[in-house]
C-alpha cells in the first residue's frame, strides 16, 4: 500500500502498479469465490497466467488513446 501511495499516479510505473494491483485483487477474489461456491480450484500457475494476460490486455487497450505511453508500459511490463 505504501508503494502505491508513494508512486506518482501518472507515471508509467504508477499506472502499471495500479493495473497489477487491480488484477491481483480481481483474481484473488474470483479464485476465492470459485473455491467457496463451486469447489473450483485453479493452480497457482493458472492464476498467474490469467493475471498476466489481464494486465497485458489492459495495457493493450490503452493503445488508441496514447500509443507512446502504451509502448512504454508494455516494455516495462515485459522487462
Amino acid at each position: 500500500m505504501a508503494q502505491l501511495q508513494s508512486t506518482n499516479r501518472r507515471s508509467p510505473t504508477g499506472i502499471l502498479l495500479r493495473i497489477c494491483w487491480q488484477a491481483c485483487i480481481y483474481w484473488a477474489w474470483t479464485e476465492r469465490n470459485g473455491r467457496l461456491h463451486r469447489q473450483l480450484f485453479r493452480s497457482i500457475d493458472a492464476i498467474s497466467r490469467l493475471l498476466e494476460r489481464q494486465v497485458t490486455d489492459r495495457i493493450s487497450s490503452l493503445r488508441e488513446s496514447n500509443p507512446g505511453a502504451t509502448s512504454r508500459l508494455m516494455q516495462q511490463w515485459m522487462a
